[in-house]
């Protein structure tokens, strides 16, 4: 073998073992052990405006709030999140209200339940799903539920999409951290899947305050192979403070945490 063929055999291996360490940093998390920093998620509410920006212009969507509670339900303590959209501008058709009430495992972050009420001016639409070992289905003991039929296979378990946010807060969030994780947004999507969010590094951004806040910046390309939402959590609480999406017609879309309310 000559030097060049030794000196690329070896430039390949390099790349390969750099390659193998890069994707050995992605923790691939799954649904039952305790996640590394549940103890960072507690009690109590959390609110953010959500709202477009094009061309300089600012169009608000909504108020949306996000309301975390560990309870004891069927002689267990369970972890309850709800979520309430109070749209800002109401279009003809669309809906005023969303509200969902979902339970998890208080320890693991198990997807038990969740039931969801859109209010629009045609009437009220309810869903309700249950998470198993190996499906998600319609609750048929829920009054009313318009997906009582639904049933969708997995080969795991997976977290519930819709507390996303919860999720990031509860991992061990470093440089270059990256976490693989199963989730299904139930009712909405055709199959469980598994995406990576990596650590894109560190940033200082205003709070609700106005003081600057020391941030991990988290971002997913949510298996499409660009990078389109970014997420700003504070360092101390791993609270998200900021979500930044940009959007097909050229727009971004932001969710900014608001000032804690007197009753919370």
């Amino acid at each position: 073998m000559t030097l060049t063929n030794i000196a690329c055999v070896s430039i390949a291996a390099l790349l390969l073992v750099n390659l193998c360490a890069t994707r050995a940093q992605a923790e691939t998390v799954t649904v039952g052990p305790p996640p590394a920093r549940m103890n960072l998620l507690k009690s109590g509410s959390h609110r953010y405006l959500r709202y477009k920006v094009k061309d300089g212009k600012r169009i608000a969507g909504d108020i949306w709030d996000r309301t975390v509670s560990f309870e004891i339900k069927d002689a267990r303590r369970l972890l309850h999140i709800t979520q309430r959209w109070d749209e800002v501008n109401v279009a003809p058709g669309k809906p005023s209200l969303i509200e969902q009430d979902s339970w998890f495992e208080a320890a693991s972050f198990k997807p038990i339940t969740q039931t969801r009420r859109v209010t629009a001016e045609t009437g009220v639409k309810i869903t309700g799903y249950k998470f198993l070992a190996d499906m998600a289905v319609g609750a048929t003991d829920l009054p009313g539920n318009q997906d009582a039929v639904f049933s969708l296979s997995y080969s795991e378990p997976p977290f519930n999409f819709e507390y996303d946010m919860e999720m990031f807060q509860v991992l061990p969030l470093r440089a270059g951290y990256e976490a693989n994780i199963p989730f299904l947004d139930v009712g909405i999507d055709k199959k469980a899947d598994r995406y990576t969010f990596k650590v894109a590094g560190s940033d200082r951004i205003a709070g609700w305050d106005g003081r600057p806040v020391d941030c991990w910046v988290l971002t997913s390309d949510y298996n499409t192979g660009t990078v389109r939402t970014h997420w700003w959590l504070d360092k101390k609480s791993q609270i998200v403070i900021r979500e930044e999406s940009k959007l097909d017609d050229g727009s971004t879309f932001i969710k900014t945490l608001l000032p804690p309310e007197a009753a919370d």
